[in-house]
C-alpha cells in the first residue's frame, strides 16, 4: 500500500466535495429541444449557468483557502514536533547527568561518613595517649614514694608499650616539607 501526502489527500477531498456539490447544486432546467428555445429562455439559462459557475468558483476558493490553512497548520505542527523532540532529548540528557551526579554525591557522602568515623576513633586514641602520657608523668614523679622500683619499671614498660601501639594513630608532627606525588599516592 502506498502512502499519500497530506496535500494529495486534501486535494482529493476538495475534488470529491466539488463533484458532490456540482451534482447537488441547482442545475438549470434545460429544455430537451434547444432549437425551439426563445431568447428569454436562453437568457434565463445563461443567467442560471453563470450563477452556478459563480457558486462553484466561491466554493473552490473556499476549499483552496482551507487547504492553504491546513498546510500551514501542518507545517507548524511539524516544526513543533521537531522542537519537542529536541527538548525531550535534552531532558533525557539532563536526567542522565542528574543520575550520575546523585551517584557521585552518594559515594562522596559514604566516604565522608567513613572519614568522620576514623576522625572520631583517632580523637579517642589521641585522648587515650594523652591520658597515658599524663599518667606516665605522674607515675615518674613519685618514684621515691613507690614501693619498689621494679613495679615502676613494669608499669612504665606497659605504658610505653601501649603508647607505642597507639602511636600510629597520633596526629603527625607538622613539617614544612612539601608533599610529593609518592607521599600522596598519585601515579600517572
Amino acid at each position: 500500500m502506498t502512502t499519500k501526502k497530506l496535500s494529495d489527500l486534501i486535494q482529493e477531498e476538495v475534488t470529491n466535495k466539488s463533484e458532490t456539490v456540482s451534482e447537488t447544486a441547482q442545475t438549470p432546467t434545460i429544455p430537451s429541444n434547444r432549437s425551439r428555445m426563445t431568447k428569454a429562455q436562453l437568457d434565463e439559462l445563461i443567467t442560471q449557468l453563470n450563477q452556478a459557475l459563480q457558486q462553484e468558483k466561491k466554493q473552490v476558493d473556499t476549499l483552496q483557502n482551507q487547504l492553504k490553512t491546513l498546510e500551514t497548520e501542518l507545517k507548524d505542527e511539524r516544526a513543533l514536533s521537531r522542537r519537542l523532540q529536541t527538548e525531550l532529548q535534552a531532558a533525557e540528557d539532563y536526567q542522565s547527568q542528574l543520575n550520575e551526579q546523585k551517584q557521585l554525591v552518594e559515594k562522596l557522602y559514604t566516604q565522608l561518613q567513613q572519614k568522620e568515623e576514623l576522625a572520631m576513633e583517632l580523637a579517642e586514641k589521641n585522648e587515650l595517649i594523652a591520658s597515658l602520657q599524663a599518667k606516665l608523668q605522674e607515675d615518674s614523679k613519685p618514684l621515691a614514694e613507690t614501693a619498689s622500683s621494679r613495679e615502676l619499671v613494669v608499669q612504665e614498660t606497659a605504658l610505653t608499650r601501649q603508647a607505642r601501639e597507639l602511636e600510629p594513630f597520633a596526629a603527625p608532627v607538622s613539617t614544612n616539607k612539601p608533599l610529593t606525588n609518592d607521599d600522596i599516592g598519585w601515579f600517572d
